[in-house]
């Protein structure tokens, strides 16, 4: 396999802790293909857009180039306009949020489009219907444009079956996320947070069905009044692409959990890592998901991780968490949470399922299966 293709990397729909997973995810593959000594040219319309830890490990190590292109604060334009720049050149160009502009020249290379999920499908009420045409639009164009398209889990790809049909999955290949456990590294040796704690980590999107983990957290409190809950992620009203959902702080206030619910925003990678080696528990009550990493980036480090069946969650496990049946009752939560803060040694994740996860998500593992998938034609 020729390993040292011209390979460009679109980074446009980047916006530094407002995109969700696709940015971790995007950050992940590049390190991959560091990893396995693949340069890329990574097309941005702006580099501050992007994280800045990433951005200088990027151009500290020498990853390839950093290519300003597609100059415009619309993503889907600046894809476009990156494609028809004439200095832009390849054998491949990966697009990691599910867009495939429309007009890609043969120098470009062949185009490869990652679909993160069909979430508009499911819960409409969180999308306009701008938003949900739109979507429809761009999936129906990247499943007859791309050269391959990627499914982030197989549950994605069932899902593109059953709605776009068996010639739209038949061009879809299902490659996990990456999961790059070294960037919550802490050089500093910061110091473990005093109390114990729960901790969650989720954007604050309506699915992630943060309000039912509050809710049974004032039923945890009741048995175990020592425990915190941690809620790390970006605020509901920093995000992009949906709308509604709960205002948390006001549920907070209402249940009488001020004092023992932080709500932490968004954190480093360093400050997450922290919090993700010493937390007692994980809790990741999200009812839809196309791959879902906080869950494996908890197991990743041995940490008692509880989640539901929703979605790709059982998939991407490999069914080695605990899972609730019933994602919305707040007495299931708590009476799971509870069984695990009554002895967390007993559960644990085993050494050798640590072992498995961090093997099986390991960037360089999953940047070769997209070389693979570049270099094999449908």
């Amino acid at each position: 396999m020729n390993s040292r293709m011209d390979l460009l990397v679109s980074a446009h729909f980047v916006q530094a802790g407002r995109v969700g997973g696709a940015e971790q995810m995007l950050y992940g593959l590049i390190k991959g293909f560091r990893q396995i000594g693949q340069p890329v040219k990574l097309l941005v319309a702006n580099p501050d857009q992007l994280d800045p830890g990433f951005r200088g490990w990027f151009e500290s190590e020498k990853c390839g180039e950093m290519i300003v292109t597609g100059k415009s604060s619309r993503r889907f334009l600046a894809e476009q306009m990156a494609c028809l720049d004439r200095e832009i050149a390849g054998d491949a160009v990966v697009f990691p949020n599910y867009f495939t502009p429309p007009i890609i020249p043969r120098r470009v290379g062949n185009p490869l489009t990652v679909i993160h999920d069909l979430q508009y499908r499911y819960f409409p009420e969180y999308f306009s219907r701008q938003r949900r045409a739109w979507m429809n639009m761009a999936h129906r164009l990247t499943l007859r444009k791309a050269f391959k398209v990627i499914a982030i889990s197989s549950s994605v790809r069932d899902d593109i079956e059953k709605h776009y049909g068996d010639a739209a999955a038949a061009r879809t290949t299902v490659i996990h996320d990456p999961i790059d456990w070294t960037r919550f590294e802490d050089e500093d040796d910061l110091a473990p947070p005093g109390e114990p704690y729960i901790l969650s980590v989720a954007a604050q999107y309506p699915h992630k069905n943060l309000a039912t983990l509050v809710r049974a957290y004032g039923e945890v409190r009741k048995r175990h009044p020592d425990y915190k809950l941690l809620l790390v992620g970006q605020a509901g009203d920093r995000l992009l692409g949906t709308r509604g959902g709960t205002d948390l702080r006001k549920l907070i206030a209402e249940e009488g959990l001020s004092d023992s619910v932080v709500i932490t925003g968004y954190l480093s990678d360093k400050e997450l890592g922290r919090l993700l080696r010493n937390a007692t528990l994980f809790a990741f009550p999200s009812v839809f998901e196309g791959f879902g990493m906080p869950p494996l980036e908890a197991m990743g480090f041995g940490v008692p991780t509880i989640t539901t069946r929703c979605g790709s969650l059982p998939e991407v496990t490999l069914g080695r968490a605990a899972y609730v049946q019933d994602p919305y009752s707040v007495g299931e939560w708590a009476d799971r949470i509870s069984e695990v803060l009554d002895a967390p040694a007993n559960h644990r994740v085993a050494a050798k399922d640590v072992a498995e996860i961090r093997r099986r998500y390991a960037p360089s593992n999953i940047a070769m299966q997209y070389l693979q998938a570049l270099e094999h034609p449908l």
